[in-house]
């Protein structure tokens, strides 16, 4: 945890698993490919993370900056489905959009953890942050929903208690509902994946 231990954070922090866009994004892309008989584009990271804003009702842009932290696991400096398709293009750069300027950080885990033990510890530090007033999660979908519950409940709990901490809204997206009762708000992630590879919604009926 050297390297995010100076991180400074923005007000709003996107926090994505990158074996969920390795993972995940490929197989949407090819099954949805096989079945509508058409091959899909490649993935547009950017244009997907404009849509999670929108996704978890952000609608105050006034505040343009959104820090979207990138955790590495064992697919190295891959994005296998996504324009860009390397994560050294993304670390320590910014682009902007209609709604945010996205600042980038890669976090690898350098054989330290496992990437999911670094998410929990960067959803700790974000968390913790006074400075975050929005964060939104994508993980690993094979994480420990119940231990990720715990993780996130425990810092918004300590941070209720403290009256001169600003709220934090803490959106996670997932493919599936969650199967407890979550402390944050859940967003299912399909509707955006489906739009940004161009399928549209009467395909999905």
């Amino acid at each position: 945890m050297n390297r995010t231990a100076n991180l400074k954070l923005s007000e709003r922090v996107i926090l994505i698993d990158v074996s969920f866009l390795n993972q995940t994004v490929e197989m949407v892309r090819e099954v949805m490919s096989a079945r509508l008989g058409r091959p899909l584009p490649m993935f547009d990271l950017v244009a997907w993370l404009d849509c999670l804003l929108l996704d978890a009702g952000i609608r105050d842009f006034s505040s343009a900056e959104v820090q979207v932290l990138l955790v590495q696991g064992a697919d190295g400096d891959a994005l296998s489905v996504c324009t860009p398709s390397l994560l050294s293009d993304l670390d320590g750069k910014a682009c902007r959009t209609g709604l945010a300027e996205y600042v980038f950080g890669v976090v690898p885990t350098e054989n330290l953890a496992t990437a999911e033990a670094l998410y929990h510890d960067l959803v700790t530090l974000v968390l913790n942050n006074v400075s975050v007033k929005q964060a939104l999660l994508v993980p690993a979908t094979t994480i420990d929903e119940e231990k990720m519950n715990e993780v996130t409940g425990e810092i918004l709990r300590e941070r209720r208690k403290n009256a001169k901490e600003q709220e934090v809204q803490v959106v996670w997206f997932r493919m599936e509902e969650l199967t407890l009762p979550s402390v944050c708000q859940w967003c299912p992630v399909v509707p955006s994946l489906a739009y940004v590879l161009g399928i549209r919604e009467e395909e999905l009926n």
